[in-house]
């Protein structure tokens, strides 16, 4: 039997209820934004480094949310070859963007995009393939941001 009196044990437990929902919903709210703040942006221009230098990369990337707007360019220093363009669209997802292209070759294929200190890695695989021309433009390409701005 317990020692309170009925009013003072419904208080008692409607009290200790409250806190019980203050914490979870403090934990809770916490986790979520901590989750929201490690998704990083994407958002911006970014260019290949390549210490040859024979040719050139880039990216740009509107992201708004998780979503992801994608377009990018590649051609030879000198000119000479293909210059493929493509768009794309895609998402972020546990911190990598993955998005699905088209160039104006006709291929088409799937990138990720993942964020590593000063460098970013950009994965090209084509998955359609039309014209095999641009196809030295594509694979493991590591870029730099330039600009926050696409």
């Amino acid at each position: 039997m317990s020692l309170l009196h009925p009013k003072a044990w419904r208080a008692y437990a409607l009290n200790r209820s409250l806190r019980l929902a203050v914490v979870v919903t403090a934990t809770f709210g916490a986790l979520s934004v901590q989750a929201t703040a490690a998704e990083p942006n994407y958002n911006g221009h970014y260019e290949l480094i390549d210490a040859k230098g024979t040719r050139s990369f880039s990216l740009d990337v509107k992201q708004t949310g998780s979503s992801a707007d994608i377009s990018f360019s590649a051609a030879m220093t000198d000119g000479s070859g293909a210059a493929p363009d493509g768009t794309g669209k895609g998402h972020v997802e546990d911190g990598v963007l993955s998005f699905k292209f088209k160039d104006s070759f006709n291929n088409e294929g799937i990138c990720t995009l993942e964020g590593k200190t000063n460098v970013y890695h950009l994965s090209i695989t084509v998955t359609k393939a039309a014209d095999p021309e641009p196809f030295h433009f594509y694979g493991n390409l590591p870029l730099k941001k330039t600009s926050d701005k696409p």
